[in-house]
């Protein structure tokens, strides 16, 4: 009798092997990965991990680029593929109160605050929260200690408010550090393994990024002159490969929000195919770019560089920040006057049912409802001596 033949229910990807451990990527064990980190706002994603590599990398490599560029990922109101970017963590000014800055810019406190004195058999609590649900649980913990606080009484009675914060908030920005260059580049690495890239180039670079050993093959970089014109209101990630086996180097230049800008060293003995690449995507558009990237750079040039390393590019990092932050506000502006809109017309139309008619008398409601929401916000905007926006 002959024997059956078994055949495994998976799919093996030809030629494609994951760059970290070398095991051959299949339909069961390939994971795809984030070239640009999820948590940036990035979107081209490549099967060049396992499932397993992956993992380990997003969580022991990533993190740290995703904390630093969470401030203008945040701010700017990015579309990531899944999931939403953290609070900003900052002080006020005036008083150094620390407060968080919400995806659609909204302050919020950064905890709640509890006050509780007791005079001879008189108790007042007094509680700052930032939610009802926050506000709940607080009164419930101190019912358990004072069984006689009537929980509902207090939530009936406790004022609501809601209003705009004259006040700035301070956070600070930084640039690069030795977990944020890993994991530069490792998006270098990841960009050179999409684009055909061979593992025998990068491979010495992988102690590097897992933290095994120190490598001098990564740093901040900000070119002299612009390597290409963006437009007034585009804030872009860029990626730049150059494989020269003339020169014998393979580099790539990595700019993300086109603020945290780096120069990353991958072969100095490359003797691969020519490569010549470039990825801009825009992350205010959520659209790739068609971008001509003029940088380009000889063997002494790059060597150069890593010697004379720029250790205080603070002038071109601030105007840099001042524009991306500029963009940033007026998403913010444009977002919030949106929501207060549509809160209106949720407002004065949502106690209608679907299907009725809109009259002259709803209309006039909703313009009502969109003065009285909007006015708070527009005087906000003036500065009460000059009349001007402040």
């Amino acid at each position: 009798m002959p024997s059956l033949l078994h055949r495994p229910n998976h799919r093996t990807m030809p030629n494609e092997r994951c760059y970290r451990c070398d095991t051959i990527l299949s339909s069961t064990n390939a994971s795809k990965e984030h070239i640009i980190p999820n948590a940036c706002g990035g979107w081209l994603k490549a099967k060049i991990l396992c499932r397993t590599c992956n993992s380990r990398f997003g969580s022991e490599v990533d993190n740290a680029l995703s904390d630093q560029n969470n401030d203008l990922a945040n701010l700017l109101i990015i579309k990531r593929d899944r999931g939403e970017p953290q609070p900003i963590r900052g002080t006020l000014t005036s008083t150094g109160e620390a407060v968080s800055l919400e995806r659609d810019g909204s302050p919020r406190m950064a905890k709640p605050t509890v006050e509780e004195v007791i005079d001879g058999d008189q108790i007042t609590i007094s509680i700052s929260a930032r939610d009802e649900s926050e506000f709940r649980r607080i009164l419930n913990g101190f019912k358990r200690k004072y069984a006689q606080l009537d929980v509902e009484a207090a939530i009936k009675s406790a004022t609501r408010s809601q209003d705009y914060l004259d006040d700035r908030i301070h956070f600070e920005a930084n640039v690069g550090s030795k977990e944020v260059f890993r994991a530069i580049t490792k998006i270098a690495i990841g960009y050179f393994t999409y684009r055909g890239g061979l593992r025998k180039h990068i491979a010495h670079l992988l102690p590097y990024v897992e933290g095994s050993n120190d490598q001098d093959v990564v740093w901040m970089h900000y070119p002299v002159k612009p390597i290409y014109e963006s437009g007034r209101t585009e804030v872009s990630h860029v990626l730049r490969l150059v494989g020269d086996p003339a020169q014998r180097v393979l580099y790539a230049y990595v700019e993300l929000f086109n603020t945290r800008n780096f120069i990353v060293r991958l072969n100095d003995n490359y003797d691969g195919r020519e490569l010549d690449k470039t990825y801009v995507y825009d992350v205010v558009a959520n659209l790739e770019r068609d971008r001509t990237i003029s940088l380009r750079y000889t063997r002494d040039q790059l060597t150069d560089l890593f010697i004379r390393k720029d250790a205080k590019p603070f002038d071109e990092v601030r105007r840099r920040f001042h524009r991306v932050l500029s963009i940033a506000m007026e998403r913010q502006e444009d977002s919030h006057r949106e929501g207060l809109i549509g809160r209106a017309i949720q407002q004065s139309l949502g106690k209608y049912p679907d299907g009725t008619t809109i009259t002259t008398a709803m209309i006039d409601e909703v313009v009502k409802s969109i003065m009285e929401v909007i006015t708070p916000w527009v005087l906000h905007r003036l500065n009460p001596a000059t009349g001007k926006r402040g």
